[in-house]
C-alpha cells in the first residue's frame, strides 16, 4: 500500500489519514511533538512531512502509507506490542467517538441550562404581564365607574338646570302678563 493516489478504492488510507488529524485534535499534540515521538520510536518522520499531512491542502498530496501515516498514527496513540494495527484504529475510532460524545453531552447540558434560564426569564415575564394586564383592567373598570358616576351627576344636573329654565320661563311668562 505505499504510495498511492487516495481515492474511494483506497479507503483505509482516507480513514487513517482522517483519524490521525481528528486524533492530534483530540490529543493536542504539535507537529513538533509528533515529529519528537516519531523519533522516540524509531520511525522518524520530518516535521515538513508532519506539516504537510495535517495541512489543509492533505488531501491534494500523496503521503506514504507505512512510512509516514503509521508512523505518525503510532505516535499518536498509546503503544502496545500486543495491540495489531486493526485494535488500534478501532479503538482510536471509539475514543474518537468517546471523544465527540462528551462534547455533544457538555453542548447539551449549556444548552439545557440556557433553555432553563430563559423559560424562567419567560415565565417570570409573563407572569409580570398578566399581573400588569390584571392592574389594568382594573384601572380601566375604576375609570369606568368613575365615569359612569359622573354621566350620572351631569345627567341629575342637567335634568335639575332643565327644571330651573322651565321655571325661570313659567315666571317670565306670568311676569308678562
Amino acid at each position: 500500500m505505499d504510495n498511492f493516489i487516495p481515492t474511494i478504492e483506497n479507503s483505509e488510507y482516507l480513514k487513517l489519514l482522517q483519524e490521525i488529524r481528528e486524533l492530534k485534535d483530540i490529543k493536542k499534540f504539535s507537529n513538533q511533538d509528533i515529529a519528537d515521538k516519531t523519533e522516540e520510536n524509531g520511525e522518524s518522520v520530518s516535521i515538513q512531512t508532519i506539516k504537510k499531512v495535517f495541512g489543509p491542502k492533505y488531501l491534494e498530496q500523496t503521503f506514504d502509507y507505512n512510512h509516514t501515516l503509521i508512523p505518525i498514527y503510532n505516535a499518536l496513540v498509546d503503544k502496545s506490542d500486543n495491540d495489531d494495527p486493526i485494535n488500534k484504529i478501532l479503538n482510536t475510532r471509539l475514543e474518537i467517538k468517546r471523544e465527540q460524545i462528551k462534547q455533544l453531552e457538555t453542548r447539551l447540558e449549556a444548552k439545557e441550562q440556557k433553555f432553563k434560564e430563559r423559560e424562567h426569564f419567560l415565565m417570570e415575564l409573563i407572569n409580570d404581564l398578566r399581573q400588569e394586564l390584571k392592574d389594568y383592567r382594573e384601572e380601566i373598570n375604576s375609570k369606568n365607574e368613575q365615569i359612569r358616576h359622573h354621566n350620572s351627576s351631569m345627567d341629575k344636573k342637567d335634568v335639575k338646570i332643565r327644571e330651573l329654565y322651565d321655571e325661570l320661563i313659567s315666571i317670565l311668562k306670568d311676569n308678562k302678563k
